[in-house]
């Protein structure tokens, strides 16, 4: 029976092969390829009815050869081939290929969609084997390269016909079906190279946007500028299009390809002016603008995702990647990026015209791909590869990396010019800063500077007007008082008149008046004017001249000032018993003068400041520099000369002056006037610049006056340098206290612990040891720590007090002071200091017994207590003071307490006192009056006043 089956099967394949004319082609396994194209017959299933078995055996069914006519098939449609094999060898290895012939266009148009082969011998199915795109790639016969649609005929029968029925449909984005059927041994088993389409330029473009995405992003993740973003964001659309152009992503994905495709090789369109509004900040510059440019992006969104949900849901027929409006709001939506693109172009910003000069480019070569893709134009594709859309994405890149670049480049610029202007003007406030600190240094230093000579003309002053016999008496004042009176108002004169000579200079107002004459002789005589004041100091003076230049020029007025602020300067550095040395030299235009003292000596950091006006008038007043060191120094600078300091501590100070005299090195803004007597400078027998008190012929300050004796008075100590100073506040407190005088703050120390002074009065300024350690060292000392300190200074600042008040200073009094504020002051110090607060801090208080802190507030209530306890013994303890320390106003403090306890802030301050009062009592703490002044009343009447009201009894009876 199945013999009788193959013989009719057999039978009737000879006749249908004479009846339809469809020969069986051999296949020659000599030859690895085989055309079968012209042998293959194929047929159009319209309705899409068709079976295998109908192409096979149905003689109505009309197949034709393809031709030229028929070279491209319908798109959308299904067509049915069918071919007979017969080989008398085995065909291992061997494909059968589906060629698509078109090359040149993107990845995405190649492969059919779906195609079947079916194998039939003698009537029965052998294989159904199956390639293409559009089916997983698990089920294709042969896994290769997606693109190329192949299936195996390595099990064709030897010597036996084979019928091959072959189905076929074409992609999902709408590109025509074709057969182009080859048989291809092992040998050459392709018919193009691998990604030959697209040429060499879409492989580029995939490179160079690759490259170019990644290191934008790097950017944006190191920057955070959004600029980078967007630009990154559009160049990933422009790499992925490319991507899928070469056969990449396209080809894996065998479901949704359209929809795919679509969102992403037309997010190039519309991604682009996200990153010009980035790039032109046109939000911020032309906000009309870029609501449109906004309003137009997101329209294009909306038409992308709306075809990509209407091809996934109704799975429309597609042509060539159209579908329904598709391309043509493409062209709309180029047409509409032209017109925004000129309007950027007449906008005055440069970002902006660069920009749409881009935006040009490109949307020109979009709106020519919509034209072509709607095949409203013809583009010569087939033979040289002019893809509007790569082309125009390519001229893109180009034009906005180089964007990027300028546009960073010009920030850049602009950020540099920005940081520099913010350097000028922080540069600028610093330098105010410093001038302000510079100016408030200088006005601090200038009033210290006129306070003492101030304390010494008002305070004798106001002496003399308090010893009138009676109202409108005369007022009679010492020779003494008047010698103290007149020496300091012309100290005061004699700042006054630097100070001015100083601004002169800096202003350049000041100018050399030379005069040619004998230099050496000059410099003698100023140097010989000081001999009566190295006498009476004890001093050994030394000078050193050299030969008379006849022919010097030289200024006599700032010459002399130079020489004499040297000098002075030297010998007030000099103890007693050392030496001062002057020494001239000269070379052939320079003289040099060098001026030595044997004194202390200074420090580097000392020797670095020491031209600074006022310097080292927080140490001390005698060593004080004034302003005379900072003039000699303007002054040969205005010289063209230079002045140079060398000191060590211990060994002394050198002074080295180098001045041009002659003309060519000289200043060229000075005054020539003929020469006069050179006769010696006018010194001024009292030299306020030098040590208060000390004159040029000889004569000393007068002896301090003779203070009172009286063993039963207080005594006071007092400690400063300046003499006359000294005599005036002797003569206020000599007759009430006894009187000890130190004129440094060393002799001042061992003077308190030898006599254990009732009070000390002790200046700030000081030599040796100044006035705040004076303080320290004795509040440190178990011997001296109770004895009351009051500073005098000539510093009014706040800072200034409270660095004396934090070293245990128990008072201040400004210079210049009133007489009888002194007075009181001392009087106060000595009466009120009790020595009670060190027994007090080691008892427990008691709170007051009236209050329930076990409410939610109880801890600002035992806070508020807590201030009052650790203040019980402050006479001044106010209610602000509570406020302050627990963070309240005043009336913060006094509702709260009211609502806690019904008491207000003084009112418990009053209670707590009072109540600690009668335990200290009932303890036996101490008297009455020692307890009244432990919790803070220094007025025993009122706090008996007080106590009575309170518990109903007198202190005395508890």
């Amino acid at each position: 029976m199945r013999y009788l089956r193959i013989l009719i099967w057999s039978l009737l394949s000879i006749m249908r092969s004479q009846l339809v004319g469809q020969p069986v082609y051999t296949v020659d396994p000599q030859f690895s390829v085989h055309d079968l194209q012209p042998y293959l017959e194929y047929i159009h299933d319209v309705d899409q009815v068709i079976t295998p078995e109908q192409v096979l055996s149905d003689s109505a069914l009309v197949f034709t050869i393809q031709d030229e006519r028929t070279r491209y098939l319908r798109i959308g449609e299904i067509y049915w081939g069918r071919i007979t094999l017969q080989t008398s060898k085995a065909l291992e290895g061997w494909t059968l290929n589906f060629e698509d012939r078109l090359e040149g266009l993107p990845a995405w148009t190649k492969s059919n969609g779906q195609v079947d082969v079916y194998g039939f011998s003698r009537g029965n199915q052998i294989f159904h084997k199956k390639t293409g795109v559009e089916y997983p790639s698990k089920e294709r016969d042969v896994q290769d390269t997606w693109f190329l649609n192949k299936v195996s005929i390595a099990d064709v029968p030897i010597d036996q016909p084979i019928d091959l029925v072959i189905k076929i449909k074409g992609n999902a984005l709408g590109y025509p079906p074709y057969f182009h059927a080859t048989l291809r041994s092992p040998k050459q088993p392709y018919y193009q190279k691998a990604f030959a389409f697209g040429e060499s330029f879409n492989v580029f473009m995939l490179g160079v946007t690759f490259i170019i995405f990644l290191y934008h992003f790097l950017q944006f993740l190191y920057l955070r500028e959004r600029l980078f973003l967007w630009f990154s964001l559009w160049v990933l659309f422009c790499c992925l299009t490319m991507a899928m152009s070469v056969g990449l992503i396209i080809g894996a994905v065998h479901q949704y390809r359209y929809p795919m495709w679509n969102i992403i090789a037309n997010g190039v369109m519309y991604s682009f002016w996200f990153f010009g509004r980035s790039f032109i900040n046109s939000k911020a510059k032309f906000p009309k603008l870029d609501r449109f440019i906004l309003m137009l992006s997101i329209a294009m969104i909306v038409e992308i995702l709306l075809t990509a949900l209407y091809v996934s849901v109704f799975n429309p027929q597609t042509y060539l990647t159209g579908v329904g409006i598709h391309y043509k709001m493409i062209i709309l939506y180029s047409s509409l990026s032209i017109v925004v693109s000129i309007i950027l172009m007449l906008k005055k910003d440069w970002f902006a015209r660069y920009f749409g000069f881009g935006a040009i480019i490109v949307s020109l070569a979009f709106v020519v791909g919509g034209l072509w893709s709607e095949r409203i134009i013809r583009l010569p594709i087939d033979s040289v590869p002019v893809d509007p859309y790569a082309w125009g994405m390519f001229l893109q890149i180009v034009i906005y990396s180089f964007g990027i670049a300028y546009r960073q480049r010009t920030l850049l610029l602009k950020s540099q010019e920005e940081k520099l202007e913010a350097q000028k003007n922080y540069a600028e406030m610093e330098r105010i800063k410093d001038l302000d600190e510079i100016k408030t240094q200088f006005y601090t230093n200038l009033s210290h500077e006129f306070r003492t000579p101030l304390s010494l003309i008002a305070g004798p002053l106001e002496l003399a007007r308090k010893s009138q016999d009676r109202p409108g008496a005369p007022i009679q004042i010492s020779p003494k008082t008047f010698n103290i009176i007149e020496r300091n108002t012309q100290r005061l004169q004699h700042l006054i008149d630097q100070l001015l000579e100083l601004s002169q200079l800096e202003s350049g107002k000041v100018h050399l008046k030379l005069s040619q004459g004998n230099l050496i002789q000059f410099l003698k005589s100023i140097a010989f004017s000081f001999e009566s004041m190295s006498e009476s100091k004890g001093l050994s003076f030394n000078t050193s001249f050299p030969e008379e230049l006849p022919m010097a020029y030289y200024d006599k007025d700032k010459l002399e000032k130079i020489i004499g602020n040297l000098l002075s300067n030297a010998f007030k550095y000099t103890s007693d018993g050392g030496a001062v040395t002057l020494s001239v030299d000269f070379s052939e235009s320079h003289y040099v003068i060098e001026i030595s003292d044997t004194g202390k000596g200074m420090t580097k950091e000392e020797v670095k400041r020491i031209f600074e006006r006022f310097y080292r008038v927080e140490g001390t007043e005698a060593k004080g520099s004034g302003i005379g060191l900072a003039i000699a120094k303007e002054m040969v600078d205005l010289h063209n000369g230079q002045i140079s300091v060398n000191s060590r501590m211990g060994e002394g100070t050198n002074f080295k002056v180098r001045i041009p005299y002659t003309l060519e090195c000289l200043p060229e803004h000075r005054l020539l006037v003929s020469p006069k007597n050179t006769s010696a400078p006018s010194i001024s027998e009292k030299d306020p610049d030098l040590p208060s008190g000390f004159v040029l012929n000889g004569e000393t300050p007068s002896p301090p006056a003779q203070h009172a004796t009286n063993n039963n008075l207080p005594l006071v100590l007092l400690v400063e340098d300046n003499p006359d100073l000294r005599e005036h506040i002797g003569q206020i407190l000599n007759k009430r206290y006894r009187v000890l005088s130190a004129e440094d703050g060393v002799k001042g120390e061992r003077l308190a612990i030898e006599h254990i002074p009732d009070i000390i009065i002790s200046d700030v300024m000081m030599p040796k040891k100044d006035g705040y350690q004076l303080c320290n060292d004795l509040k440190s000392n178990t011997k001296t720590s109770h004895i009351p300190i009051l500073m005098l200074t000539a510093k009014a600042g706040q800072d200034n007090k409270m660095e004396g008040l934090t070293l245990g200073a128990d008072a201040y009094v400004i210079k210049p002071f009133n007489s009888e504020e002194l007075l009181i002051r001392i009087n106060n110090l000595i009466n009120n200091r009790v020595k009670l607060w060190e027994y007090f801090n080691a008892m427990e208080f008691v709170v007051v017994e009236d209050l329930d802190v076990q409410s939610v507030d109880d801890q600002f209530l035992q806070q508020v207590m807590h201030i009052i306890r650790s203040n019980v013994d402050n006479e001044f303890l106010s209610v602000e003071d509570v406020a302050q320390e627990v963070g309240f106003s005043r009336s913060q403090l006094h509702r709260k307490l009211k609502a806690l306890c019904n008491k207000s802030a003084n009112q418990l301050i009053i209670e707590f006192r009072l109540n600690e009062a009668k335990r200290m009592l009932e303890n036996k703490v101490g008297t009455v009056s020692e307890v009244a002044y432990s919790v803070g009343y220094s007025n025993m009447s009122y706090f008996t006043k007080s106590f009575k009201q309170k518990f109903g009894m007198l202190p005395s009876k508890v």
